[in-house]
């Protein structure tokens, strides 16, 4: 169950929210929002996914908080997504270490920096990895088909929109109970992401610095050698 815990909670990203100590203070902020009803959740979800219909490929710079209950300090990491429409996703963390996990067309591979070179790990439990990752790609590209059948989705919505995402089946909601979205009304991005955990503890994301329809080369999807975090900057107005 840890393993299985660590692979959605490290997959779940982007997507995939608020500034509060605890869990129950996120999941409490929501509630001066007002929720949209079924079918303007619909009509919400149909304007998103024609709006984003021209964005092809997105990079963000994004910060990760770890909040644990048994500890006071704060668990940080920064890194660099790179994601493009067709089932292709570089998640890179660069500080304090250095890892990168690619999707690319199915394909899963995950690389940790080792003595100043990215050494390929074995993932393990592959398939889970390649299930939740297909999920999140979904939610990016707003295709809410798939997502619909797993997740009961509710939108609040204030100063910006909150998609709240918890898990249909008990299995899963042993390890997330939910999943709480914050989208720019203006930009439609995603700019913050919460992953609630069953006892308290949970993931923040923030995300800023947004680039879309960029060129990316093609090798920061590589999934035997990716561009390296130094060669990634440099080479990405490149053409494809």
């Amino acid at each position: 169950m840890k393993r299985l815990r660590h692979i959605m909670i490290l997959t779940a990203i982007f997507i995939s929210i608020c500034n509060t100590p605890l869990v129950h203070g996120a999941e409490k902020s929501v509630e001066s929002y007002t929720e949209l009803t079924a079918s303007e959740l619909d009509a919400f979800i149909e304007r998103m996914t024609v709006n984003l219909q021209s964005v092809k490929n997105l990079k963000s710079e994004f910060i990760q908080e770890r909040h644990l209950s048994m500890f006071l300090d704060v668990l940080s990491a920064k890194g660099s997504l790179y994601f493009e429409t067709q089932d292709k996703l570089r998640w890179e963390l660069k500080e304090p270490y250095s890892s990168i996990l690619i999707f690319n067309g199915g394909y899963i591979a995950k690389f940790n920096l080792e003595n100043g070179k990215y050494v390929r790990m074995n993932l393990g439990m592959e398939d889970m990895f390649r299930e939740s990752l297909r999920q999140i790609l979904s939610i990016m590209r707003w295709d809410f088909k798939k997502v619909r059948e797993d997740y009961k989705i509710t939108i609040l919505k204030g100063g910006d929109y909150n998609l709240v995402m918890r898990p249909v089946s008990t299995g899963m909601a042993r390890i997330i109970k939910s999943l709480v979205l914050s989208i720019d009304p203006k930009s439609n991005y995603i700019t913050k992401i919460i992953i609630n955990e069953p006892h308290g503890d949970y993931i923040e994301i923030r995300f800023s610095g947004q680039e879309e329809n960029r060129s990316f080369n093609q090798h920061l999807f590589d999934i035997n050698n990716p561009l390296t975090q130094h060669h990634s900057e440099s080479t990405l107005n490149k053409s494809k």
